[in-house]
């Protein structure tokens, strides 16, 4: 009977941990799904890289006269026509503002009086004018004199130099000065202006912000 006293003292003198158990399931699954400070910041910066490149623009070229490789205009010129040839051995679709530009033109009458004995047409001068939105610059000045009438055609070669870098769009504007007999053989001309624009679309690098 003196034992059992010990076994009490040596029991009541151990220490236990306390230890508590969660039997909600999702207490687990909270735990598992937590994420690190390092780990939160990674995918916000993915993300907002992400965000960033998809709001980037991007430059959009338009379609051009040229990119087929040549157009024809058509400008009145008292009761003839004026028709104008444009074309380039280029990629004009692949042309930027840096990029030197050669265009071929050729220019002939068509209506009234289309013999070898039409009344007199010469062409006094000619410009082309390169205007990139901010800078006009003159590329060609003529000022010979030069028979247009049938079957003679005037040509020449438009060399376009670079342009502002921003330019999306550059507008050529060429301009014909004509004499023009008043009759067949009466050595008496009066004097008109023909104008024509061209368009031409460039290529700008993509930018982002």
């Amino acid at each position: 009977m003196i034992a059992l006293p010990v076994s009490l003292a040596v029991l009541s003198g151990c220490w236990l941990p306390d230890v508590s158990m969660s039997t909600d399931p999702r207490a687990a699954e909270s735990t598992a799904s937590t994420t690190t400070p390092g780990t939160a910041a990674a995918h916000g910066s993915a993300s907002a890289a992400a965000t960033e490149e998809a709001a980037a623009p991007t430059a959009v070229r338009a379609s051009g006269e040229l990119d087929a490789g040549s157009v024809t205009h058509q400008q009145s010129a008292g009761d003839r026509t004026l028709v104008i040839d444009y074309w380039t051995t280029q990629q004009a679709d692949e042309w930027t503002p840096a990029s030197t530009k050669t265009i071929q033109l050729s220019a002939h009458l068509e209506g009234q009086e289309q013999t070898a004995a039409s009344i007199a047409v010469n062409v006094t001068r000619f410009t082309a004018v390169l205007d990139d939105g901010s800078t006009r610059a003159t590329v060609v000045d003529d000022q010979g004199q030069f028979a247009l009438q049938p079957p003679f055609t005037y040509g020449t070669v438009l060399d376009l130099p670079a342009t502002d870098p921003d330019a999306g769009t550059v507008t050529v504007t060429v301009q014909f000065d004509l004499l023009v007999e008043t009759g067949r053989g009466t050595d008496a001309f009066y004097r008109q202006t023909v104008i024509d624009t061209l368009q031409l679309p460039l290529v700008l690098q993509e930018t982002t912000q």
